[in-house]
């Protein structure tokens, strides 16, 4: 699809979908980490590879991807992206942890986060569901400790080729009211984008 062709109607039901989906991944994630979590407006951006490095700053090395797949009716993927000190505040909820690189998570640090992007997942796989009256299911996570210019190309990918765009909510999370944030993006395909915009009364782009 032409992402460059979607309306100020259609983006704002985009903004909806993330705002109820942030919404209950909020709250999921709240009472995964027993304590408040904030969420910020969802952002929709259109991303192509020549933005991919601009879309999120973050401090220098490595970043955690925590990847979903959506599939059944709908196709896309959901990506968590989490830094170091976000990774350490969450593991450091269940037992002491203690590291300076995400080069240095163990088996059981990502067990951790992979459930966190799971619940967090699961939780906005959900409202897609009840939105659209669609079946839709997610697949197992799939930590990646990368860059994020790596991170951002799966995306694209999967569902862009040169020159096209990837439609991209983007939701922000913070931990206590500090700036221990995370993102999660949300990606629809474009025919997946098009037959949600159906079943809710939209017209298709």
């Amino acid at each position: 699809m032409d992402a460059n062709a979607l309306t100020e109607m259609h983006i704002s039901a985009l903004k909806e979908i993330g705002n109820i989906g942030a919404g209950n991944a909020c709250t999921a994630l709240a009472t995964f980490l027993g304590t408040m979590v904030d969420m910020t407006v969802p952002n929709i951006r259109m991303l192509d590879k020549a933005s991919v490095e601009k879309l999120i700053q973050v401090d220098k090395g490595l970043v955690l991807g925590i990847k979903v797949g959506i599939k059944a009716d709908l196709t896309g993927m959901i990506i968590n992206i989490i830094s170091g000190e976000y990774a350490k505040k969450v593991i450091n909820v269940y037992y002491p942890r203690e590291f300076s690189s995400l080069s240095e998570l163990n088996e059981m640090d990502m067990s951790v986060l992979s459930e966190l992007g799971n619940i967090t997942s699961g939780a906005c796989a959900n409202s897609l569901a009840t939105l659209s009256g669609m079946v839709v299911d997610i697949t197992s996570p799939e930590p990646k400790s990368c860059s994020m210019s790596q991170l951002l190309q799966l995306p694209v990918e999967a569902f862009g080729s040169d020159g096209s765009k990837v439609v991209i909510i983007d939701e922000e999370f913070k931990v206590e009211r500090t700036e221990l944030s995370s993102h999660m993006f949300l990606i629809l395909d474009g025919d997946s984008l098009n037959k949600f915009f159906t079943k809710i009364g939209m017209p298709p782009v």
